[in-house]
């Protein structure tokens, strides 16, 4: 009897899972575990269901499990190799991918993962050149541009806080290609953590370059949710507006949110690709290309609605953008934007490059406004992580 009951949940975990019902797979495997903790395809199908949610750091129990089962297959290592990866474990990625290599090659796409895992586990103890090398070596046929390895390795170093790594493929960066804008920034931002605001050139180097991916990356991979919630917000206070700004607007991901306040809605922002996106999407009056503190201040009295998600983690000093802003509305006009969260009374330059802001700091430096309603989210997945953020609903006095 009971074996016909674990077989039985079995079948719905799997059907569970193929139907892309992932929570009641997850609850379904975790079922047959209880009754038969050591049955590998629920363990394996567990941590797959678990990588599917996201949710890589619980993964990795299970597919190890998984993988330790006698006569697995090698597709179980790699999916536990991926899960390493996925949590920041490089050096436990690249042994479980040697491990599944050595028994059948690792595929190409994996192959690939293999290698920057290895490479980001050797920067603990060689040179950037050298890691560089290794990944070249373990990729064969099939390696990228190592500009592009050191580039994109560079991101996610810092997501994961393994900072001398970070520097060391920074230097590496600088050296082979000294006017990359965006890098020499992020390298000066590891060692010099005074940097009051993130400079105009970067940002718009940054976001040129983010455009075609800006909104997969940020919504489907990172969770982000803030232009809907800072809409939601508003609309708690207020129904109606005549002129709205989006401020820093991207690929007008906030428009389509904004357009139930009925207003006419104008975007600025400083990346030529992000407005080309945005003006893709529809909804907006006018696009402007300008810095957000010079628009402001160019446009007195403009408007009754300021709108600003994921714009001042650009800024360390928030004065002269709270300045702005206010003489950019009338009395009564409101401000709506996220921050990162900090601590106390100040700002802290983060090695993301971006700013956190305290609760305290912002009440300090809004001259001309008071807060209405602050708002703790989660603001978007970094790394192993989740970045808590602050949405702020201000009131212009």
């Amino acid at each position: 009897m009971e074996a016909q009951a674990i077989e039985d949940m079995f079948g719905v975990a799997v059907a569970a899972s193929a139907e892309g019902r992932l929570d009641d797979a997850v609850a379904a495997f975790q079922a047959v575990l209880v009754m038969s903790p050591g049955h590998d395809e629920a363990l394996f199908g567990l941590g797959l269901a678990l990588m599917q949610t996201r949710r890589f750091a619980e993964a990795v129990e299970p597919l190890a499990r998984a993988a330790a089962a006698p006569g697995a297959e090698p597709i179980r290592h790699q999916c536990l190799a991926q899960a390493q990866f996925l949590t920041g474990d490089f050096a436990g990625a690249a042994a479980t991918f040697a491990a599944a290599d050595a028994v059948e090659p690792v595929p190409e796409g994996a192959r690939l993962t293999w290698a920057r895992a290895a490479a980001y586990a050797a920067l603990d103890t060689t040179s950037a050149q050298e890691a560089l090398d290794l990944y070249a070596r373990i990729a064969g046929s099939e390696a990228e541009d190592l500009e592009t390895v050191a580039r994109e390795s560079f991101g996610i170093l810092v997501a994961f806080q393994r900072l001398d790594a970070a520097r060391a493929l920074g230097a590496w960066l600088e050296a082979h290609n000294p006017a990359d804008t965006i890098r020499a920034h992020e390298l000066r931002v590891l060692v010099e953590p005074g940097i009051d605001r993130a400079p105009a050139s970067y940002v718009e180097a940054l976001f040129d370059g983010f455009a075609e991916r800006f909104d997969h990356q940020l919504v489907d991979m990172l969770g982000y949710e803030a232009p809907a919630l800072l809409a939601e917000m508003i609309a708690s206070r207020r129904q109606q507006f005549e002129r709205i700004l989006d401020l820093g607007c991207g690929t007008g991901l906030a428009g389509p949110h904004l357009k139930r306040f009925g207003g006419r809605l104008t975007g600025v922002d400083l990346s030529s690709g992000m407005l080309a996106k945005a003006a893709e999407r529809g909804g907006y009056y006018a696009l402007v290309q300008d810095e957000a503190v010079t628009f402001l201040e160019s446009h007195p009295g403009a408007f009754d609605l300021i709108v600003s998600a994921d714009v001042l983690i650009y800024f360390g000093d928030l004065g002269p953008v709270f300045a702005a802003a206010a003489a950019a509305l009338p009395p009564g006009g409101l401000m709506a934007f996220s921050t990162e969260l900090g601590q106390g009374d100040g700002w802290t330059l983060l090695p993301s490059a971006r700013y956190a802001h305290g609760d305290a700091y912002i009440r300090d430096s809004a001259s001309g406004f008071r807060v209405l309603e602050r708002q703790e989210i989660p603001l978007r997945r970094e790394g192993a992580d989740v970045t808590v953020g602050c949405l702020y609903l201000l009131e212009r006095i």
